[in-house]
C-alpha cells in the first residue's frame, strides 16, 4: 500500500499543477498596449478658466490608448469630446479634441510630448474655430504631493488669434487620515494670446482650488475657479470668465 501511495504523489502533482499553468498562461491581446475609456458629467465645462457651455452642464467621454515600447518610453493616442454653447446661433455645438504624442520616465519624473488638435464640427470655416497645439508636459510625484506643469503653442489659436502660450501648474495633496482618498488639487495657469480683440479676451490667469475623492470607483471633484478677466473684457461683456464653482464626477473603463 505504502509503495502505491508514492507511485500516486507524481500524478497528484501533475494534476494539481495543470490548472496553476494553465492560469498562469494569459491570452494574448489582439493589439498590444492598453485601451481607456472616461465619462465625465460635469456642472460647467471650463476651458482655461472660461466657461465653453454659457455656464450650463456638460458631458464629456474619451477613448485613450497608450503603448509602452519599454517600461519607462511609450506612445500616446486618444480622442475627447463635449457638448458646447458659445451663443454663436449653434454654429458649434461639439468639440472634438484628437491628440497623441510620446511619454515616458525619467529619473523619477513623468513626461509627455505632443500635439492636441481642437475641431468643432458643423461649426462655418469662417469662424476658423479649429486649430492646434504643441504640448509639453513634466510631473513629479514627491510622496506628500504630486506635481505636474507644462507648457502649449499653437501657431494660430482659436478663432484666427494668432501665436498662443500657455503655462500651467497643478499640484495634488492626500489628506493623511481621510477617508475616500481625499486629496486637495490646485491649479495655475496663464495664457497669452497675440490678438487678444479676435480672441474676445486679454491675456490673463486662471485658477483653481478644491477636493478631489473616489467613491465606489467614480472620482468626484469640487473646486473654486476664477479668472482675472473683467466683465467688461469677456467676450462683449458676458460672464463666463466669472468665478464659479465647478463640479465634475467621472468614472473611468
Amino acid at each position: 500500500m505504502a509503495s502505491r501511495s508514492l507511485l500516486a504523489l507524481p500524478l497528484v502533482a501533475v494534476l494539481l499543477a495543470a490548472p496553476a499553468s494553465a492560469e498562469e498562461k494569459k491570452p494574448e491581446k489582439l493589439i498590444p498596449g492598453e485601451f481607456t475609456a472616461t465619462l465625465t458629467l460635469a456642472s460647467d465645462y471650463l476651458y482655461r478658466g472660461i466657461s465653453q457651455t454659457d455656464e450650463n452642464p456638460a458631458i464629456q467621454g474619451s477613448i485613450d490608448y497608450s503603448y509602452m515600447f519599454k517600461e519607462d518610453f511609450g506612445i500616446y493616442l486618444g480622442v475627447w469630446a463635449s457638448n458646447l454653447n458659445f451663443q454663436d446661433g449653434n454654429e458649434a455645438t461639439i468639440e472634438t479634441d484628437v491628440y497623441g504624442g510620446v511619454k515616458g520616465e525619467v529619473a523619477g519624473f513623468t513626461w509627455q510630448l505632443g500635439m492636441i488638435g481642437y475641431l468643432y464640427p458643423g461649426a462655418s470655416s469662417r469662424l476658423n474655430y479649429d486649430f492646434y497645439e504643441f504640448a509639453g508636459k513634466l510631473g513629479y510625484d514627491l510622496g506628500f504631493a504630486a506635481l505636474s506643469g507644462g507648457l502649449n503653442y499653437s501657431p494660430d489659436f482659436f478663432g484666427a488669434s494668432g501665436d498662443a502660450w500657455y503655462a500651467y501648474g497643478d499640484v495634488k495633496v492626500p489628506i493623511p487620515g481621510a477617508p475616500l482618498d481625499l486629496a486637495f488639487i490646485g491649479h495655475l495657469g496663464y495664457q497669452w494670446i497675440e490678438k487678444n480683440e479676435r480672441y474676445g479676451a486679454p491675456d490673463y490667469l486662471e485658477w483653481q482650488a478644491g477636493l478631489t475623492a473616489t467613491v465606489e470607483g467614480f472620482t468626484l471633484s469640487l473646486v473654486y475657479a476664477d479668472t482675472d478677466i473683467k466683465r467688461s473684457e469677456c467676450a462683449g461683456g458676458r460672464k463666463i470668465c466669472a468665478a464659479r464653482a465647478l463640479f465634475t464626477v467621472s468614472r473611468t473603463f
